[in-house]
Protein backbone atom coordinates (compact mmCIF):
# COMPACT_ATOMS: atom_id res chain seq x y z
CA UNK A 1 0.00 0.00 0.00
CA UNK A 2 2.66 2.37 -0.06
CA UNK A 3 1.86 3.65 -3.41
CA UNK A 4 -0.87 5.21 -1.93
CA UNK A 5 -1.14 9.13 -1.76
CA UNK A 6 -2.22 10.73 1.38
CA UNK A 7 -5.17 11.55 2.79
CA UNK A 8 -4.33 15.37 2.37
CA UNK A 9 -3.73 14.40 -1.34
CA UNK A 10 -7.85 12.91 -1.39
CA UNK A 11 -9.26 15.67 -0.11
CA UNK A 12 -7.47 18.27 -2.31
CA UNK A 13 -8.69 15.79 -5.24
CA UNK A 14 -12.27 16.45 -3.64
CA UNK A 15 -12.16 20.51 -3.49
CA UNK A 16 -11.43 20.07 -7.09
CA UNK A 17 -14.36 17.91 -8.55
CA UNK A 18 -16.67 20.07 -5.89
CA UNK A 19 -15.72 23.34 -6.98
CA UNK A 20 -16.28 21.99 -10.76
CA UNK A 21 -19.79 20.44 -10.18
CA UNK A 22 -18.30 16.85 -10.04
CA UNK A 23 -20.74 14.18 -8.67
CA UNK A 24 -20.36 12.08 -5.88
CA UNK A 25 -19.23 9.06 -8.13
CA UNK A 26 -17.26 11.22 -10.59
CA UNK A 27 -15.35 11.94 -7.59
CA UNK A 28 -14.59 8.78 -5.65
CA UNK A 29 -13.53 7.45 -9.22
CA UNK A 30 -11.29 10.39 -9.37
CA UNK A 31 -9.99 9.74 -5.34
CA UNK A 32 -9.55 5.78 -6.05
CA UNK A 33 -7.43 7.04 -9.51
CA UNK A 34 -5.24 9.68 -8.64
CA UNK A 35 -4.52 8.33 -5.28
CA UNK A 36 -4.33 4.17 -5.74
CA UNK A 37 -6.94 3.71 -2.62
CA UNK A 38 -10.01 1.59 -2.76
CA UNK A 39 -13.51 2.33 -3.48
CA UNK A 40 -14.36 2.32 -0.29
CA UNK A 41 -11.74 4.40 1.32
CA UNK A 42 -12.02 7.00 -1.87
CA UNK A 43 -16.17 6.78 -0.65
CA UNK A 44 -14.94 7.95 2.93
CA UNK A 45 -12.43 10.69 1.49
CA UNK A 46 -15.26 12.11 -0.23
CA UNK A 47 -17.29 12.46 2.50
CA UNK A 48 -14.50 13.60 4.62
CA UNK A 49 -15.23 10.89 7.33
CA UNK A 50 -12.48 9.54 9.72
CA UNK A 51 -12.63 5.90 10.26
CA UNK A 52 -13.31 6.45 13.94
CA UNK A 53 -16.34 8.55 12.45
CA UNK A 54 -17.36 5.87 10.08
CA UNK A 55 -17.19 3.17 12.71
CA UNK A 56 -19.85 5.31 14.51
CA UNK A 57 -22.10 6.21 12.34
CA UNK A 58 -22.30 2.29 11.18
CA UNK A 59 -22.78 1.45 14.44
CA UNK A 60 -25.76 3.92 14.81
CA UNK A 61 -26.86 2.63 11.51
CA UNK A 62 -26.90 -1.25 12.51
CA UNK A 63 -28.43 -0.38 16.09
CA UNK A 64 -31.35 1.73 14.52
CA UNK A 65 -32.20 -1.46 12.87
CA UNK A 66 -32.95 -3.31 15.87
CA UNK A 67 -29.50 -5.25 15.82
CA UNK A 68 -27.08 -5.61 18.09
CA UNK A 69 -23.78 -5.07 16.39
CA UNK A 70 -21.56 -4.07 19.15
CA UNK A 71 -18.18 -4.22 18.94
CA UNK A 72 -17.46 -2.72 15.28
CA UNK A 73 -13.98 -0.66 15.78
CA UNK A 74 -12.02 1.76 13.68
CA UNK A 75 -9.72 -1.25 12.37
CA UNK A 76 -12.33 -3.49 11.42
CA UNK A 77 -13.36 -0.83 8.74
CA UNK A 78 -9.86 0.45 7.97
CA UNK A 79 -9.42 -3.96 7.50
CA UNK A 80 -12.46 -3.41 4.87
CA UNK A 81 -10.69 -0.48 3.35
CA UNK A 82 -7.60 -2.46 2.68
CA UNK A 83 -8.98 -5.48 1.33
CA UNK A 84 -7.84 -7.53 4.43
CA UNK A 85 -11.25 -8.65 5.86
CA UNK A 86 -15.30 -8.17 4.87
CA UNK A 87 -17.75 -6.45 6.13
CA UNK A 88 -20.96 -8.61 7.45
CA UNK A 89 -24.33 -8.11 5.20
CA UNK A 90 -25.90 -6.10 8.05
CA UNK A 91 -22.73 -3.85 8.10
CA UNK A 92 -22.33 -3.65 4.15
CA UNK A 93 -26.43 -2.84 3.88
CA UNK A 94 -25.02 0.09 6.60
CA UNK A 95 -21.93 0.80 4.09
CA UNK A 96 -24.72 1.84 1.08
CA UNK A 97 -26.69 3.52 3.34
CA UNK A 98 -24.04 5.79 4.56
CA UNK A 99 -22.40 6.65 1.58
CA UNK A 100 -26.11 6.61 -0.47
CA UNK A 101 -25.24 3.56 -2.88
CA UNK A 102 -24.79 -0.25 -3.87
CA UNK A 103 -22.13 -2.77 -2.98
CA UNK A 104 -20.35 -2.96 -6.17
CA UNK A 105 -19.62 0.55 -6.02
CA UNK A 106 -17.96 -0.12 -2.67
CA UNK A 107 -15.48 -2.38 -4.05
CA UNK A 108 -17.70 -5.39 -3.07
CA UNK A 109 -19.34 -7.42 -5.66
CA UNK A 110 -19.62 -6.53 -9.66
CA UNK A 111 -22.65 -4.55 -11.35
CA UNK A 112 -23.74 -7.35 -14.36
CA UNK A 113 -26.30 -4.95 -16.05
CA UNK A 114 -26.13 -3.96 -19.22
CA UNK A 115 -26.51 -0.43 -18.00
CA UNK A 116 -23.51 1.29 -18.76
CA UNK A 117 -25.17 4.83 -18.49
CA UNK A 118 -24.06 5.14 -15.06
CA UNK A 119 -20.32 4.28 -15.34
CA UNK A 120 -17.36 7.48 -15.51
CA UNK A 121 -16.30 6.08 -18.52
CA UNK A 122 -19.22 4.77 -20.67
CA UNK A 123 -21.30 7.91 -20.13
CA UNK A 124 -18.59 9.84 -21.44
CA UNK A 125 -18.26 8.00 -24.26
CA UNK A 126 -21.90 7.66 -24.77
CA UNK A 127 -22.42 11.59 -24.68
CA UNK A 128 -20.14 11.55 -27.70
CA UNK A 129 -21.77 9.20 -29.24
CA UNK A 130 -25.41 10.13 -28.89
CA UNK A 131 -25.25 13.52 -28.99
CA UNK A 132 -22.52 14.21 -31.53
CA UNK A 133 -20.34 15.52 -28.80
CA UNK A 134 -16.34 15.99 -30.39
CA UNK A 135 -14.30 12.68 -29.27
CA UNK A 136 -11.90 12.65 -26.56
CA UNK A 137 -8.89 13.70 -29.01
CA UNK A 138 -10.80 16.51 -30.15
CA UNK A 139 -11.37 17.45 -26.48
CA UNK A 140 -7.72 17.16 -25.76
CA UNK A 141 -6.95 18.97 -28.75
CA UNK A 142 -9.21 22.01 -27.95
CA UNK A 143 -7.92 22.34 -24.27
CA UNK A 144 -4.75 22.48 -26.10
CA UNK A 145 -5.29 24.94 -28.76
CA UNK A 146 -6.71 26.88 -25.78
CA UNK A 147 -3.67 27.17 -23.80
CA UNK A 148 -2.21 30.19 -25.30
CA UNK A 149 -5.22 32.09 -24.69
CA UNK A 150 -5.30 30.77 -20.87
CA UNK A 151 -1.94 31.98 -20.43
CA UNK A 152 -2.50 35.46 -21.95
CA UNK A 153 -5.69 36.06 -19.54
CA UNK A 154 -3.74 35.02 -16.63
CA UNK A 155 -3.24 38.91 -15.71
CA UNK A 156 -6.35 40.02 -17.57
CA UNK A 157 -8.92 38.23 -15.80
CA UNK A 158 -9.61 38.38 -12.25
CA UNK A 159 -8.83 35.72 -10.11
CA UNK A 160 -12.46 35.27 -9.33
CA UNK A 161 -12.94 34.27 -12.78
CA UNK A 162 -9.59 32.67 -14.03
CA UNK A 163 -9.35 30.29 -11.56
CA UNK A 164 -12.85 28.75 -11.65
CA UNK A 165 -12.20 28.70 -15.66
CA UNK A 166 -9.05 26.58 -15.24
CA UNK A 167 -10.46 24.43 -12.70
CA UNK A 168 -13.10 23.76 -14.86
CA UNK A 169 -10.74 22.74 -17.72
CA UNK A 170 -8.74 20.08 -15.30
CA UNK A 171 -12.28 18.66 -14.49
CA UNK A 172 -12.37 18.06 -18.18
CA UNK A 173 -9.26 16.53 -18.11
CA UNK A 174 -9.92 14.33 -14.77
CA UNK A 175 -12.88 13.26 -16.46
CA UNK A 176 -10.82 12.40 -19.87
CA UNK A 177 -8.30 10.31 -17.79
CA UNK A 178 -11.35 8.15 -16.34
CA UNK A 179 -12.07 7.66 -19.88
CA UNK A 180 -9.30 5.17 -19.94
CA UNK A 181 -7.86 6.74 -23.23
CA UNK A 182 -4.65 5.77 -25.55
CA UNK A 183 -0.94 6.12 -24.23
CA UNK A 184 -0.77 9.19 -26.59
CA UNK A 185 -3.60 10.54 -25.27
CA UNK A 186 -3.19 10.30 -21.63
CA UNK A 187 0.55 12.08 -21.84
CA UNK A 188 -1.15 14.71 -23.63
CA UNK A 189 -3.41 15.06 -21.07
CA UNK A 190 -0.41 15.15 -18.70
CA UNK A 191 1.14 17.50 -20.50
CA UNK A 192 -2.05 20.14 -20.91
CA UNK A 193 -2.98 19.19 -16.75
CA UNK A 194 0.49 20.45 -15.86
CA UNK A 195 0.34 23.80 -17.80
CA UNK A 196 -2.93 24.68 -16.60
CA UNK A 197 -2.03 23.92 -13.13
CA UNK A 198 1.08 25.77 -13.33
CA UNK A 199 -1.20 28.88 -14.92
CA UNK A 200 -3.40 28.35 -11.63
CA UNK A 201 -0.59 28.53 -9.75
CA UNK A 202 1.03 31.85 -11.22
CA UNK A 203 -2.37 33.64 -10.37
CA UNK A 204 -2.38 32.24 -6.84
CA UNK A 205 1.13 33.43 -6.06
CA UNK A 206 0.26 37.20 -6.36
CA UNK A 207 -3.30 36.45 -4.57
CA UNK A 208 -2.98 33.50 -2.34
CA UNK A 209 -0.40 32.30 0.47
CA UNK A 210 2.90 29.74 0.14
CA UNK A 211 0.42 27.24 1.07
CA UNK A 212 -1.75 27.42 -1.66
CA UNK A 213 0.81 28.35 -4.43
CA UNK A 214 3.05 25.84 -4.52
CA UNK A 215 0.77 23.21 -3.57
CA UNK A 216 -0.38 24.31 -7.15
CA UNK A 217 3.04 24.05 -8.45
CA UNK A 218 3.70 20.52 -7.29
CA UNK A 219 0.99 19.33 -8.96
CA UNK A 220 2.08 20.95 -11.92
CA UNK A 221 5.53 19.29 -11.90
CA UNK A 222 4.09 15.72 -10.82
CA UNK A 223 1.84 16.11 -13.94
CA UNK A 224 5.04 17.77 -16.47
CA UNK A 225 7.30 14.47 -14.96
CA UNK A 226 4.00 12.07 -16.27
CA UNK A 227 4.00 13.74 -19.50
CA UNK A 228 7.67 13.19 -19.26
CA UNK A 229 8.36 16.91 -20.72
CA UNK A 230 11.78 18.21 -19.65
CA UNK A 231 11.10 21.81 -21.18
CA UNK A 232 7.71 22.32 -19.16
CA UNK A 233 9.41 20.56 -15.93
CA UNK A 234 11.94 24.13 -16.32
CA UNK A 235 9.74 26.38 -17.00
CA UNK A 236 8.00 25.39 -13.86
CA UNK A 237 11.10 25.54 -11.79
CA UNK A 238 11.76 29.35 -12.89
CA UNK A 239 8.24 30.32 -11.84
CA UNK A 240 8.87 28.20 -8.41
CA UNK A 241 12.64 29.90 -7.98
CA UNK A 242 10.59 33.29 -8.19
CA UNK A 243 7.87 32.44 -5.86
CA UNK A 244 10.22 31.55 -3.28
CA UNK A 245 11.97 35.14 -3.93
CA UNK A 246 8.06 36.47 -3.54
CA UNK A 247 7.58 35.25 -0.25
CA UNK A 248 11.19 35.24 0.51
CA UNK A 249 10.99 31.45 1.97
CA UNK A 250 13.69 28.86 1.53
CA UNK A 251 15.91 31.18 -0.94
CA UNK A 252 18.10 28.06 -1.27
CA UNK A 253 15.81 26.07 -3.07
CA UNK A 254 14.47 28.72 -5.19
CA UNK A 255 18.07 29.51 -6.13
CA UNK A 256 18.61 25.78 -7.48
CA UNK A 257 15.18 26.17 -8.72
CA UNK A 258 16.58 29.05 -10.99
CA UNK A 259 19.17 27.15 -11.64
CA UNK A 260 17.30 24.19 -12.64
CA UNK A 261 15.12 26.56 -15.35
CA UNK A 262 18.78 27.70 -17.01
CA UNK A 263 20.38 24.67 -17.28
CA UNK A 264 17.75 22.75 -19.39
CA UNK A 265 17.98 23.86 -22.22
CA UNK A 266 21.81 23.03 -22.23
CA UNK A 267 23.92 25.67 -25.14
CA UNK A 268 19.94 26.22 -26.90
CA UNK A 269 18.56 29.95 -25.69
CA UNK A 270 15.24 29.15 -24.01
CA UNK A 271 12.39 31.05 -22.85
CA UNK A 272 12.49 29.02 -19.82
CA UNK A 273 16.35 30.07 -19.06
CA UNK A 274 15.86 33.76 -19.40
CA UNK A 275 13.05 33.35 -16.97
CA UNK A 276 15.29 31.36 -14.69
CA UNK A 277 17.93 33.97 -15.04
CA UNK A 278 15.52 36.42 -13.94
CA UNK A 279 14.19 34.66 -11.00
CA UNK A 280 18.03 34.22 -10.22
CA UNK A 281 18.43 37.83 -9.84
CA UNK A 282 15.54 38.24 -7.96
CA UNK A 283 17.06 35.89 -5.26
CA UNK A 284 20.18 37.48 -5.65
CA UNK A 285 18.86 40.59 -4.70
CA UNK A 286 16.85 39.40 -2.10
CA UNK A 287 20.52 38.56 -0.17
CA UNK A 288 22.04 42.06 -1.21
CA UNK A 289 24.26 40.24 -3.44
CA UNK A 290 24.61 43.05 -6.15
CA UNK A 291 26.98 41.89 -8.36
CA UNK A 292 24.99 37.83 -8.99
CA UNK A 293 21.93 40.32 -9.40
CA UNK A 294 23.94 42.55 -12.01
CA UNK A 295 25.32 39.26 -13.94
CA UNK A 296 22.15 37.27 -14.29
CA UNK A 297 20.57 40.69 -15.16
CA UNK A 298 22.39 41.37 -18.00
CA UNK A 299 22.50 37.41 -18.67
CA UNK A 300 19.11 37.56 -18.71
CA UNK A 301 19.09 40.17 -21.56
CA UNK A 302 21.38 38.72 -24.07
CA UNK A 303 19.74 35.44 -24.04
CA UNK A 304 16.08 37.38 -24.66
CA UNK A 305 17.37 38.71 -27.83
CA UNK A 306 18.33 35.32 -28.70
CA UNK A 307 14.66 33.38 -28.72
CA UNK A 308 12.66 32.97 -31.45
CA UNK A 309 9.67 35.85 -31.39
CA UNK A 310 6.67 32.61 -30.92
CA UNK A 311 8.39 32.31 -27.23
CA UNK A 312 8.68 35.92 -26.64
CA UNK A 313 4.76 36.50 -26.39
CA UNK A 314 2.68 37.34 -23.91
CA UNK A 315 0.54 34.10 -23.34
CA UNK A 316 3.26 33.09 -20.10
CA UNK A 317 4.14 30.30 -22.15
CA UNK A 318 7.35 31.87 -22.91
CA UNK A 319 9.12 35.16 -21.71
CA UNK A 320 7.93 38.45 -23.43
CA UNK A 321 9.54 41.56 -23.10
CA UNK A 322 7.05 42.96 -20.68
CA UNK A 323 8.04 39.73 -17.87
CA UNK A 324 11.76 40.59 -18.90
CA UNK A 325 11.31 44.39 -18.04
CA UNK A 326 9.14 43.66 -15.05
CA UNK A 327 11.62 41.54 -13.36
CA UNK A 328 14.92 43.56 -14.16
CA UNK A 329 13.21 46.20 -12.65
CA UNK A 330 12.36 44.92 -9.79
CA UNK A 331 15.79 43.17 -9.15
CA UNK A 332 17.36 46.72 -9.57
CA UNK A 333 14.82 48.12 -6.99
CA UNK A 334 16.01 45.53 -4.76
CA UNK A 335 19.42 46.20 -4.50
CA UNK A 336 18.58 49.97 -4.45
CA UNK A 337 19.35 51.40 -8.00
CA UNK A 338 16.54 53.29 -8.44
CA UNK A 339 17.47 54.94 -11.29
CA UNK A 340 18.15 52.25 -13.68
CA UNK A 341 15.20 50.19 -12.43
CA UNK A 342 12.87 53.54 -13.04
CA UNK A 343 14.37 53.42 -16.75
CA UNK A 344 13.49 49.83 -17.31
CA UNK A 345 9.83 50.78 -15.35
CA UNK A 346 9.62 53.31 -17.98
CA UNK A 347 10.30 51.45 -20.94
CA UNK A 348 7.97 48.70 -19.61
CA UNK A 349 5.00 51.09 -19.02
CA UNK A 350 4.68 51.20 -22.90
CA UNK A 351 4.12 48.06 -23.51
CA UNK A 352 0.15 46.54 -23.75
CA UNK A 353 0.76 44.08 -21.12
CA UNK A 354 1.50 47.21 -18.59
CA UNK A 355 -2.71 47.92 -19.03
CA UNK A 356 -3.72 44.82 -17.97
CA UNK A 357 -1.24 43.33 -14.71
CA UNK A 358 -2.62 45.13 -12.27
CA UNK A 359 -1.29 43.66 -9.68
CA UNK A 360 2.23 43.91 -11.12
CA UNK A 361 2.35 47.57 -11.87
CA UNK A 362 1.02 48.14 -8.03
CA UNK A 363 3.88 45.81 -6.82
CA UNK A 364 6.50 48.13 -8.84
CA UNK A 365 5.05 50.85 -7.50
CA UNK A 366 6.07 49.46 -4.18
CA UNK A 367 9.44 48.74 -4.46
CA UNK A 368 9.70 52.77 -5.72
CA UNK A 369 7.85 52.63 -2.11
CA UNK A 370 10.15 51.08 -0.57
CA UNK A 371 13.61 52.87 -2.20
CA UNK A 372 11.91 56.27 -1.21
CA UNK A 373 11.99 54.73 2.21
CA UNK A 374 15.14 53.38 2.06
CA UNK A 375 16.50 57.18 1.08
CA UNK A 376 14.88 58.49 4.23
CA UNK A 377 12.00 60.18 1.77
CA UNK A 378 8.97 59.28 3.81
CA UNK A 379 6.61 61.17 2.35
CA UNK A 380 6.71 60.14 -0.95
CA UNK A 381 6.82 56.60 0.40
CA UNK A 382 3.47 57.24 2.38
CA UNK A 383 1.77 59.15 -1.51
CA UNK A 384 2.85 56.03 -3.46
CA UNK A 385 1.66 52.98 -0.87
CA UNK A 386 -1.69 55.22 -0.74
CA UNK A 387 -1.95 55.26 -4.31
CA UNK A 388 -1.40 52.21 -5.04
CA UNK A 389 -3.66 50.68 -2.75
CA UNK A 390 -6.51 52.78 -3.75
CA UNK A 391 -6.33 52.20 -7.43
CA UNK A 392 -6.64 48.85 -6.98
CA UNK A 393 -10.10 46.93 -6.58
CA UNK A 394 -10.42 44.98 -3.30
CA UNK A 395 -10.10 41.42 -4.79
CA UNK A 396 -6.43 42.30 -5.79
CA UNK A 397 -5.41 43.84 -2.07
CA UNK A 398 -4.78 40.29 -1.21
CA UNK A 399 -1.52 38.59 -1.47
CA UNK A 400 1.78 39.86 -2.37
CA UNK A 401 0.14 43.40 -2.40
CA UNK A 402 -1.03 43.09 0.82
CA UNK A 403 2.13 41.60 2.59
CA UNK A 404 3.96 43.96 0.65
CA UNK A 405 1.68 46.92 1.62
CA UNK A 406 2.11 45.99 5.83
CA UNK A 407 5.61 45.44 5.82
CA UNK A 408 6.18 49.28 4.28
CA UNK A 409 3.48 50.95 6.52
CA UNK A 410 5.21 49.27 9.56
CA UNK A 411 8.34 50.95 8.52
CA UNK A 412 6.36 54.39 8.30
CA UNK A 413 6.62 56.59 11.66
CA UNK A 414 3.25 56.16 13.75
CA UNK A 415 2.69 59.85 12.93
CA UNK A 416 2.15 58.78 9.41
CA UNK A 417 0.17 56.10 9.22
CA UNK A 418 -3.18 57.30 10.21
CA UNK A 419 -5.26 57.82 6.85
CA UNK A 420 -2.81 56.70 4.66
CA UNK A 421 -5.87 54.45 3.30
CA UNK A 422 -8.14 57.21 2.80
CA UNK A 423 -8.75 59.00 -0.24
Amino acid sequence: MSSQHSIACGRRVVREFQATGGSTWETVHAVKSHCGVSLLRAHRITYGFTLVEVAQRLQQLVNDGESSGRGLSHQSVSRWETGLDMPSYQFLDALCRLYRTRPDRLGFGHDYTDDEQERPRSRLLLRHELRGGPTPSETVRALEDSLALSGYLVYVLPPSEYIPARMRDLAQIHQLKLAEPTPDLRQRLHRVEAIVAGLIAFRLNDVADLHDTFMWFYKARRAARQAGDTALEAWLHGHMAHTHECYRHALDQGLAAAKSAQAAGGRVPTAAGVFGLLAEAGIQARIRRRRETLVSIAAAERMFTELPLEETTDDNLGTSEYILRWHQSHALSSIGDWRSAEEIRTRMLELPMADKDHVGRSLLDLDMAAVYARQGDMDHARELIGQVWRALPPELRVGQVRRNVSQLVVGLPNSMRDGIFEK
